[in-house]
């Protein structure tokens, strides 16, 4: 009896042993995207499975065994996957669409296992928990070989590196549109602010990336994708609030795919507030609309955006010890030495310590200096205003299962400028004020007189005061009775205004599940018009337009009547640019079920016209051929892991301003193409633990286009044009994510640049920038071999942790590290007293620490409507910074050319911030 109650209880127990069940669970999201997808169904048997919640994820409980897990959802490729279970297990799947995503094509996005470049998706979801109302670069330093900043700090005004190319030589594309602007490849990202509200995807390719179209993609590639069609219907209003005072409020839309064919996203933004630089104000708006329609086998779209707005700018760096003595002091910087002579310090400027959001361009005006209770107002010196809509219409075909093809127009209508002040007198020279010590045109505390610019203004031109001669005053109140009032120094603006027009049209063909072409055309008219004007007189009643000494004419015709101007007059110069850009391209693609490779081939003309339309002058068109060609191939050597290799060459044109002498219609000597030599290889794992991707690079860049070389010759200014440069990049970069639990994540990123210049420079002839510009007076050599390339880090190191404790709520924390920051520099100032090539002073290295948290939660009574609370604190630590330099400056209070910390003007990065913000998602 014993033993068969032994025997019974051990059956029982086994029984129960074997009925224990483990729980399987994951996310099923769109592979492209990374969207979730509602409603996917997951089964393990026969009938037997759930479907995805609201937020894509899935749980089944199962005893231990073998499983098939069989994954579909409307529209997509069906998953199967086996699995042994023996614990509880994570599967997370990331599903195919079986629709061709007309945006995704033609806005060339890479795919993992397929693509073979070297490329990081920042998804929706981390721009919401990351960005913190920071400029949408920023949030790329998570990316390896990326280096961002805010500049001066003004909202807006952050720039962009990639493997230590400049934002100029980095390709943007919106909906697969190029953005970069057409005249010096520049993206001004306060024209764009809004974008995080309707962002459905972005990309970064690294390197020559794979874009068939011509863009100035050398360092890479954003690709920014917009909610549309394809979107789950739905909306939503957010309001954010940081400790600087600044507001954001924005409100969107998207009804997917309605029983009509139609499909409506619209979005809209505000901004007010301020930033951590003294005095420097943002205001904006945001709009943005795309309808949508699906007719048959086409998908039409209208889309509009645009970003009016205008803010404050910190636009110039200081020495390090304006900003703050202590740092200087721990740089190695002797502030406190005093010559011995006249007592005066040697290393510290007049004015010092203002703190690392010191702003030199403000100051305090009373427009009305006889009223006591005149109200005191702000005045800043640096405003930019603009205003860059872009629309477009965009049809999408998909003939058959083979064929393909879309056709967009766009159009950019580009309006605004940068406000800073003028003198009458001499260009950008503020009359002296004898009240300070200094004989500048700061007061002691570092900020402009404008309060003596005024009063001096609102005196009658009576005299012959500020240095002019009694003769020139003559003139000028011959012209303009003695009641008029002359101002001697005002505020200008400084147009940049464009109409940009484009077509692009592209097909691509499948000939067979292995092989597949795709070609087009790219189109592009631009004209850039630029012009100063006249934007406030400060008290006075005209003003005088010194434009002779930029064209060499007579003192007399200086003063003549019609160089006096009034508010609005245009003055100065008064140019146009014109582009005329035509491409082709094509691309063949062979694919087998563990091979993909591609080869592209595109090539274009690109005609460039300047005119001058006061002089009445314009230069011919001249038309350069360029001509690009690139390819890669990505081996699936099992089902974790990937290698890749691409290479390519680019034959690239100058940008515009290359081509002219400045304020000239004449060309310069040198306008040869660039030439761009580049190859990379990749490694890359994937499982459901662990993804990991290394990738090296080697890039060489022949002919790079430099700034003119400024001097002085005999105490003449001259300038000469450098013929080109030539530079190395090399690299390697890692990223990796680990889920250590389901809800536990690990990311880190890795980027080591070694990017040096490699040439020597003879005889530079420097010409006279007055007078007789055709005969040198004098010649330039220099040797730029094995310097660094300035103005991004060579290290940066990476890391960050996800936590959800609980169903809704997170906590994120990501640490960045930039190390090998080498100064900017001009290149022919790159050698030391005895002529040898010497690196700029490298940066103090830092490392800055960002925390996130948020909560999503809803009510009973209203359950379709989803909360999200969140709050980032940035900077966590408070760390003083230095994030932008530029070595040997000539522009700093007290100049010197030691390649040392002393010798450098730079700006401090953002201290500690904290912003909040709700959003209401229905």
């Amino acid at each position: 009896m014993k033993q068969l109650i032994i025997f019974v209880f051990l059956l029982q127990f086994s029984l129960v042993l074997s009925a224990q069940e483990y729980l399987i669970s994951g996310t099923v999201s769109d592979s492209q995207t990374g969207e979730t997808l509602i409603g996917a169904n997951v089964l393990y048997g026969e009938g037997m499975g759930t479907v995805t919640n609201f937020d894509g994820t899935y749980k089944i409980s199962v005893p231990k065994g073998d499983y098939n897990l069989i994954v579909s959802y409307v529209g997509y490729t069906k998953i199967e996957k086996k699995v042994s279970i023996t614990a509880n297990t994570t599967v997370n799947f990331k599903m195919n669409s079986e629709v061709i995503d007309e945006v995704i094509v033609v806005a060339d996005m890479a795919r993992q296992r397929e693509t073979p470049v070297a490329f990081t998706n920042i998804l929706p979801a981390q721009i919401s928990e990351e960005l913190a109302g920071k400029d949408l670069p920023l949030i790329l330093n998570s990316t390896p070989g990326v280096y961002a900043t805010q500049q001066g700090g003004g909202d807006g005004d952050a720039r962009i590196t990639i493997r230590g190319f400049s934002q100029n030589n980095v390709g943007v594309m919106i909906d697969g549109i190029p953005v970069n602007d057409m005249e010096n490849g520049w993206v001004y990202w306060s024209n764009w602010f809004g974008l995080d509200a309707i962002q459905r995807d972005m990309q970064v390719q690294r390197g020559l990336g794979i874009s068939k179209l011509a863009l100035p993609s050398v360092g890479g590639t954003i690709n920014i994708i917009t909610k549309g069609i394809d979107s789950k219907q739905g909306g939503s209003v957010k309001q954010s609030m940081d400790n600087n005072g600044k507001l954001q409020t924005t409100v969107g839309y998207t009804s997917g795919l309605l029983k009509n064919g139609f499909g409506i996203t619209v979005a809209g933004s505000y901004k007010n507030g301020g930033t951590y630089i003294d005095e420097t104000g943002t205001k904006g708006y945001f709009y943005y609309f795309k309808i949508d329609k699906r007719w048959g086998k086409h998908i039409t779209s209208l889309n509009g955006f645009g970003a009016p707005q205008q803010h404050d700018q910190r636009s110039y760096k200081r020495s390090i010890a304006a900003y703050d003595l202590d740092y200087a002091r721990e740089l190695g910087i002797d502030v406190d030495a005093k010559d011995d002579v006249t007592g005066k310090y040697l290393y510290r400027p007049e004015v010092n310590d203002k703190g690392i959001g010191y702003n030199q361009h403000w100051g305090v005006l009373k427009r009305d200096r006889y009223d006591a209770n005149a109200p005191e107002e702000v005045q800043n010196q640096k405003i930019n205003e603009y205003h860059k809509p872009q629309f477009s219409i965009r049809d999408t075909w998909s003939v058959n299962d083979k064929l393909f093809i879309a056709n967009t127009a766009y159009m950019s209508l580009g309006k605004g400028g940068g406000i800073s002040t003028k003198s009458s007198i001499k260009n950008n020279q503020f009359i002296k004020d004898p009240d300070d010590p200094y004989n500048t045109n700061y007061l002691n505390y570092g900020q402009i007189n404008f309060q003596d610019i005024y009063n001096t203004n609102t005196k009658p031109t009576i005299g012959s005061p500020f240095n002019l001669n009694d003769t020139i005053y003559q003139m000028i109140d011959k012209n303009y009775s003695d009641t008029k009032y002359f101002s001697a120094n005002y505020l200008v603006e400084n147009h940049n205004e464009h109409n940009w027009f484009g077509f692009l049209s592209s097909f691509d063909y499948k000939a067979s599940s292995l092989l597949a072409f795709s070609g087009g055309i790219d189109l592009r008219s631009y004209k850039g018009i630029h012009y100063q004007s006249v934007y406030d007189l400060m008290g006075g009643d005209y003003a005088v337009d010194r434009a002779d000494t930029r064209i060499g004419d007579s003192t007399q015709n200086m003063y003549a009547k019609e160089y006096m101007k009034k508010e609005g007059d245009k003055i100065y110069y008064y140019d146009e640019g014109n582009v005329r850009y035509g491409g082709a391209f094509g691309q063949v693609e062979y694919k087998t079920g563990l091979l993909t490779t591609f080869l592209n081939l595109s090539a274009a003309y690109t005609g460039y016209m300047k005119k001058s339309i006061f002089d009445q002058v314009q230069s011919d068109w001249k038309n350069t051929p360029s001509f690009t060609i690139k390819g890669g191939a990505n081996y699936n050597m099992n089902e974790t892991m990937n290698v890749f290799v691409n290479l390519g060459y680019l034959s690239k044109v100058r940008p515009f301003k290359y081509f002219y002498r400045e304020f000239s219609t004449d060309f310069v000597e040198n306008t040869d193409n660039e030439k761009v030599k580049a190859i990379e290889l990749g490694y890359s794992f994937h499982s459901s633990k662990i993804s990991a991707n290394v990738n090296g690079y080697y890039t060489r860049w022949e002919n790079k286009p430099v700034n003119p070389i400024r001097a002085k010759a005999d105490g003449e200014d001259v300038e000469g044009i450098i013929p080109g440069m030539d530079a190395r990049h090399t690299g390697v970069e890692l990223d990796f994510a680990y889920n250590v639990l389901h809800n536990l994540k690990v990311q880190g990123i890795v980027s080591l640049g070694d990017w040096i210049w490699d040439k020597k420079v003879d005889n530079v002839e420097m010409f006279p920038t007055e007078g007789d510009r055709d005969v040198a007076v004098d010649t330039i050599s220099f040797d730029t071999r094995g310097i660094h390339v300035g103005d991004a880090a060579q290290t940066q190191l990476g890391a960050s942790i996800r936590y959800e404790p609980i169903k809704g709520l997170y906590f994120s924390a990501r640490s960045t590290y930039f190390a090998r920051y080498y100064s900017d520099y001009t290149a022919e100032n790159s050698a030391d007293e005895d002529g040898n090539p010497i690196d700029s002073w490298i940066i103090p290295t830092y490392n800055l620490v960002d925390l996130h948290t948020g909560y999503s939660f809803s009510f009973d009574s209203f359950a379709k409507v989803k909360f999200n609370l969140r709050g980032s604190i940035t900077n966590l630590f408070d760390v003083a910074y230095i994030s932008d330099a530029v070595n040997n400056s000539t522009y700093t209070q007290k100049q010197f050319t030691d390649f040392d910390a002393k010798s450098a003007e730079v700006f401090f990065g953002a201290p500690r911030r904290y912003i909040v913000s709700l959003k209401m998602t229905f």
